[in-house]
């Protein structure tokens, strides 16, 4: 019966919610905000079901965080170039795929972002060590499972559910509560 199921992933969902550590939460939102004040690059990458969430950061922290003349976040998510995506996946390796792109654009205190599941993801466990060795800021959301990007990366925000739809929930969950927070911000600079 689907009304059942339906109660249950609405009850973990709230439950995972809940049990956000908002302390981390906001610590990212700070780092995007310094981001956006000093002008430095925002980059966010993930596979699969957080490859869209990466494209979807992109577009409310590029678009919709904006009020009149605020200062603009220079966000981009990896994942959307897909023709220089598949020509790295071909003519190098998947696994670089997200480094390959960084190598032509990160500066050193840029912010890369990773999201996933698993957190073990290795073209996006790749890039968040790139990042490090650039003196870039790697910050990883990941499922309950953690893997090897919570160890590389500067701020680490571990959503405690390994159920994947509710992980990729909460990575949007996150995405809107901090723009949106972050565009009461530029309404009040603006205003």
């Amino acid at each position: 019966m689907f009304e059942p199921f339906y109660r249950n992933y609405l009850s973990e969902f709230r439950q995972t919610l809940r049990a956000l550590d908002v302390r981390d939460v906001e610590k990212i939102m700070r780092q995007l905000e310094s981001a956006r004040q000093e002008g430095r690059q925002v980059f966010i990458v993930g596979n699969g079901g957080s490859a869209a969430s990466s494209a979807h950061w992109a577009c409310d922290f590029g678009k919709g965080l904006n009020v009149g003349e605020s200062k603009r976040l220079r966000v981009c998510s990896l994942t959307d170039n897909v023709a220089l995506s598949t020509a790295i996946s071909n003519d190098i390796a998947y696994d670089e795929v997200f480094v390959e792109q960084l190598k032509n654009r990160l500066n050193p205190k840029d912010v890369v972002i990773g999201l996933s599941v698993s957190g073990d993801s290795e073209n996006v466990v790749r890039a968040l060590a790139y990042a490090r060795e650039q003196e870039a800021l790697a910050i990883s959301i990941v499922g309950k499972a953690e893997g090897r990007m919570v160890r590389l990366t500067d701020i680490s925000l571990v959503i405690p559910s390994r159920n994947y739809g509710i992980v990729e929930d909460t990575h949007m969950f996150i995405a809107h509560v901090v723009s949106q927070y972050m565009k009461g911000l530029s309404a009040e600079a603006v205003g």
